[in-house]
């Protein structure tokens, strides 16, 4: 009776035992502070944060905390310095070295899903080696295809119960029954890639799972003679694969959008937005993403520059009654930014003496006074005072992020160059 009393009363402590989490970052001087977040489907919850002291990292992790995909970040920007992991009610302890990742000393979860992945990354190297040697031998092949097989099944077998049988199931690859030359067997591992991937799954929605593996597909099936053609051509794919789960749908393809977008490739970044992602957005909600993707729009190469007034000495002027020139070049600088104050001086520079070029210069601004002293030494731009900066109609309508930058118009006012810098806009302007 004695024992049944003290296991009844040991019973709350063992149910609501507190697990902790960690670990040490080498090198430890370069490591301050680690912060942990749980994964959601459309964004990160802060969960808690600790210090890194000499390398050594510890947190207690709340008994409520529910198991899941979790994130550790110790430096910004966080989606290039973090490592995500399992929690799944037990202790955790993991080594981060800065020039190899995290590994798991303890963690069943963790270490079952890292070996399964090492394993699987290895045979698939195997493969590939095979494929690229002049001697290839169908015996060695098979083997590769019966050890992927063995990898698979006793990963599933011993991650029953756990979360990690969620991913493992996942990442399940193509594996052939039979030999295959390699144009057939990378065309049947394309055409297999979601075969596996169950994008209703809870346990794959929260973590990054669902998205790496679209970007992955998107930005690996690639024919590099027609990348647009692939590029638009696997996101159909990935649509099609993600119709049933629209939110899911939606942030995969925003964040393909905004890829595309920093890559500057126009022709598939508005692919996106027109043909897909418009349609999935709240005008309300998603007011700044549909600014945004209009702006991006307006401004492609070959588009007719979005038009804007300002006053002039004849009361207003405006860019699309402008003529008399070949080029206009419109740039967008603050007299309170370093590069912007740097560049000015080498544009100035450059269309001394071209009568063909006129560059209107919109000042973002605050304040005026400082505006004001600063164009008289640039007489020879058009200066257009755009105050409230940033929430001023014109840099919106471009899709203006940072200064200086720089559009080159024809005589149209068609778009034909969006340079990077002031350098790179006399190269392309000597080249014309």
């Amino acid at each position: 009776m004695k024992k049944l009393i003290l296991a009844l009363l040991l019973l709350p402590t063992l149910v609501l035992a507190q697990h902790k989490i960690s670990g040490t970052f080498s090198p430890a001087a370069s490591f301050k502070t680690a912060i942990l977040y749980k994964l959601e489907p459309s964004n990160h919850i802060y969960i808690s944060n600790a210090d890194i002291v000499n390398g050594n990292f510890e947190l207690d992790l709340d008994t409520t905390l529910k198991p899941g995909m979790y994130r550790i970040v110790y430096a910004l920007p966080q989606d290039q310095y973090s490592f995500d992991f399992i929690y799944n009610n037990e202790d955790i302890v993991f080594r981060f070295q800065q020039d190899s990742g995290v590994s798991f000393v303890l963690s069943k979860e963790n270490k079952l899903l890292t070996t399964y992945k090492n394993d699987m990354y290895t045979v698939k190297s195997k493969i590939n080696t095979f494929y690229g040697s002049a001697n290839q031998n169908e015996d060695d092949y098979m083997a590769c295809i019966s050890e992927m097989k063995t990898i698979q099944n006793q990963a599933e077998s011993a991650s029953k119960g756990m979360l990690a049988h969620d991913f493992i199931k996942a990442e399940k690859p193509y594996i052939p029954t039979a030999f295959e030359d390699a144009p057939t067997y990378f065309n049947n591992y394309k055409m297999n890639y979601f075969n596996s991937v169950d994008f209703s799954n809870s346990v794959l929605q929260n973590s990054s799972f669902l998205m790496d593996s679209a970007l992955s597909y998107v930005f690996i099936f690639v024919d590099r003679q027609y990348e647009n053609r692939s590029f638009k051509k696997n996101i159909d794919d990935v649509v099609r694969e993600t119709t049933a789960t629209k939110s899911i749908q939606k942030s995969i393809l925003e964040v393909l959008w905004n890829q595309f977008k920093e890559r500057k490739n126009e022709e598939v970044a508005n692919y996106i937005s027109t043909k897909y992602l418009e349609k999935l957005l709240d005008p309300v909600k998603d007011e700044m993403l549909i600014t945004d993707m209009k702006a991006f729009r307006n401004t492609a190469i070959g588009a007719v520059a979005p038009d804007f007034s300002w006053p002039s000495k004849l009361g207003s002027s405006k860019l699309s009654t402008l003529s008399g020139k070949e080029y206009y070049i419109v740039t967008f600088w603050s007299s309170t930014c370093s590069h912007c104050l740097e560049e000015l001086p080498v544009l100035k520079a450059y269309i001394h003496g071209k009568s063909n070029i006129q560059v209107l210069a919109i000042g973002l601004e605050d304040e005026r006074p400082n505006w004001e002293k600063t164009i008289a030494n640039y007489p020879e731009f058009t200066q257009i005072y755009g105050i409230n900066k940033w929430e001023n109609p014109i840099p919106i309508a471009y899709g203006i992020s940072g200064t200086p930058s720089f559009f080159v118009l024809d005589k149209d006012k068609k778009i034909i160059a969006k340079p990077n810098d002031v350098e790179k806009l006399i190269t392309f302007m000597d080249a014309l």
